[in-house]
């Protein structure tokens, strides 16, 4: 069964209930207020009876006739009979309604009681004056208020305007109800198609229920197909930093490989070391590609190792000189202490080429690259120096947002996740980079990380 008719049908029900209650409760006040009001009626009628009648009999200049006329304006429902009595039992007046057209006129507006039900009584009040009997006046009346004409007819129209109301309050409410449960179901409807929507990832854009708890649900799938959009954001940019983080060291093997073919790099044990540093960094990435392209994990977990910091530094510029001489820019270690530090290699040396790499790409021939260290008890600066196109203030400030690229970057192959990539390494292994650039006065991007982790 559809929420529709379900609706339909508790909401008839409900409305069913609830008016006859009401009539019955409403009926049964209004009918005994009337009662009460007839019977204070009658009451007041038959004091007003004895008045007159001992009035008429006191005197004696009022004719029959007169007496009678006076005597049948107080036959209202439910008097039928009025008859006076002298002292010594004459009558004096006899006035009653027609009863028979009465009786027919009842029957028809109550066939369901038997003949006869209608029964009356007499209420006999003996008239005196000083004491002294004058005469007595008999008034017949039906022997229930409720049995009068008046009150059957009233309870006959109440019977009738409470069954009239119920019709015309149950017509309303089927078409309130009607309306309301169209637009539940269209709602309902339109709630549906929306998950549907957002499960094939179609762009869906419905206007908001009315209804509260159906609205909560739409928020609910709006704020879901939100947060899908942002998993598939970075899931996006998991794989671009996947990508990227791949071509560096690609890149270096290939010119190495390049070189010992045209015969310009001999195939020495110090390159050969350089480009099996450069597939054990593409080995780290495919091992960590299940985390990469997991969209619940902040980070890939870190693999804390000591090394000594020079040894890297010199196997990193070692991998990248060759294509620093091809374009002629001098790339140069300015330090050469030996450091040990424990920090992930990997995150390090990831950050480090990427940094490097982007030197590579806006400084022109000519032009020179420095990498400078020092450490202290706690932490290890290094400095990558260049003489390239530099950094304007206003472009310093999103230089590591992902997919950013700057004024003079547009023209320039890659995806800006480089620099993103190093600040979210960095952070990882609890360093920090910060860049001092001007244009056309090159860049300085200072790096601090702990000496242990």
């Amino acid at each position: 069964m559809t929420i529709r008719r379900q609706w339909l049908i508790m909401l008839t029900l409900t409305a069913v209930l609830a008016i006859v209650v009401n009539t019955l409760i409403f009926s049964s006040l209004i009918n005994r207020y009337f009662q009460t009001y007839t019977t204070s009626e009658y009451n007041k009628s038959l004091s007003q009876i004895k008045s007159f009648s001992k009035i008429a009999l006191s005197q004696n200049n009022m004719t029959t006739r007169q007496i009678e006329a006076q005597l049948a304006s107080y036959l209202n429902d439910p008097v039928t009979r009025i008859t006076l009595y002298k002292a010594d039992g004459s009558v004096i007046a006899n006035v009653s309604n027609d009863i028979s057209s009465m009786n027919n006129m009842m029957s028809g507006m109550m066939r369901h009681r038997a003949p006869g039900t209608f029964s009356q009584e007499v209420d006999r009040t003996e008239l005196k004056e000083s004491g002294i009997s004058i005469g007595t006046v008999n008034v017949t009346h039906y022997s229930s208020i409720g049995d009068s004409l008046t009150s059957m007819m009233f309870r006959s129209a109440l019977i009738r305007t409470s069954l009239l109301s119920f019709v015309i309050v149950l017509a309303l409410l089927i078409i309130i109800g009607l309306f309301v449960s169209r637009r539940l179901s269209r709602d309902l409807r339109n709630t549906s198609s929306m998950a549907l929507n957002i499960d094939l990832g179609n762009q869906v854009d419905i206007p908001l229920s009315k209804i509260r708890e159906v609205r909560i649900i739409q928020q609910s799938l709006k704020e879901l197909k939100s947060r899908l959009k942002l998993k598939q954001k970075g899931r996006k940019r998991l794989l671009d930093e996947m990508v990227h983080q791949t071509r560096t060291p690609l890149t270096i093997l290939k010119t190495h490989l390049e070189g010992f073919q045209d015969g310009v790099i001999d195939l020495t044990p110090e390159e050969i070391k350089t480009c099996e540093m450069q597939i054990e960094n593409i080995s780290s990435i495919i091992s960590n590609m299940s985390g990469l392209l997991d969209t619940e994990r902040k980070a890939s977990p870190l693999r804390v190792e000591a090394f000594e910091f020079s040894h890297l530094l010199r196997r990193i510029i070692a991998g990248l000189k060759l294509q620093f001489d091809q374009k002629q820019v001098a790339l140069s270690l300015m330090s050469h202490e030996k450091i040990m530090i424990k920090t992930d290699l990997y995150k390090l040396s990831q950050s480090i080429y990427n940094i490097l790499t982007n030197a590579y790409k806006f400084t022109q021939p000519g032009s020179k690259v420095e990498v400078f260290f020092q450490a202290d008890e706690k932490m290890l600066t290094i400095e990558i120096r260049d003489t390239g196109a530099g950094i304007s203030p206003k472009e310093q400030q999103h230089l590591f947002e992902a997919y950013y690229k700057g004024s003079n970057a547009q023209t320039v192959p890659g995806e800006g996740l480089g620099l993103y990539v190093v600040k979210q390494n960095l952070e990882q292994i609890g360093g920090t980079i910060r860049v001092a650039s001007a244009p056309g006065k090159g860049s300085n991007f200072i790096i601090r990380i702990p000496m242990t982790i």
